[in-house]
């Protein structure tokens, strides 16, 4: 048991590290609604994909380099340095002479940044309906309202200044009403989150 414990460690910690790093990349892209966003099944594509292509560059690695090297720190260079593989751009075919033209060339990173991007554009389709519901119910309601559910967010929010909020509300009084409470209900969706903007709703429908 030890034995085989210590002999998937390496490949634990390289599954843990890629999972952080596709992580990392919902939660930066989705923060306003990382709840449903996880939920997707293409956030676990992504997921899954960066684990089973660092777990392939590991075992690669593992191949090819000597038995005496540490598995763990080896692990932990692939797990934090993998995706440095696809900024590399792979020659398939290099003419003898400049003359004959240019290489033939893969660019992994073209590859990834298509599929990284495909996946974005499918998780943001599954959240779309939800958010144009709720956007929907907030628009309903007068601007003053969501005005001062806006004014309380920046008061209660520790990284918005009430100061540069109040000028944005000030900005948004030259519009008409039914785009000013979009642009409100906007604000507090993409600032404050799904979560927010739906318990805001409830507890103003009560």
């Amino acid at each position: 048991m030890v034995e085989v414990a210590a002999a998937l460690g390496p490949y634990l910690l390289v599954v843990a590290l890629s999972f952080l790093w596709a992580l990392t990349e919902i939660l930066q892209t989705f923060r306003s609604d990382v709840r449903r966003a996880l939920r997707s099944g293409w956030s676990a594509l992504l997921i899954g994909i960066n684990v089973i292509f660092a777990l392939l560059i590991f075992a690669l690695a593992r191949y090819l380099t000597p038995p005496s090297v540490n598995p763990y720190l080896l692990a932990l260079g692939v797990g934090v340095g993998w995706q440095a593989l696809l900024r590399t751009r792979i020659n398939l075919l290099q003419p003898l002479t400049p003359e004959a033209g240019e290489a033939i060339s893969l660019s992994l990173s073209d590859l990834y940044g298509r599929f990284q991007g495909f996946c974005r554009e499918q998780i943001d389709r599954s959240l779309l309906s939800g958010r144009v519901r709720l956007l929907e119910q907030a628009i309903r309601l007068p601007a003053e309202e969501l005005e001062y559910q806006v004014r309380l967010f920046a008061h209660a929010s520790v990284l918005h200044s009430p100061d540069k909020v109040e000028a944005y509300l000030k900005k948004l009084r030259e519009l008409g009403a039914q785009e000013r409470a979009l642009a409100l209900a906007s604000y507090l969706l993409a600032h404050g989150g799904y979560d927010l903007l739906q318990e805001r709703l409830k507890a103003m429908e009560k």
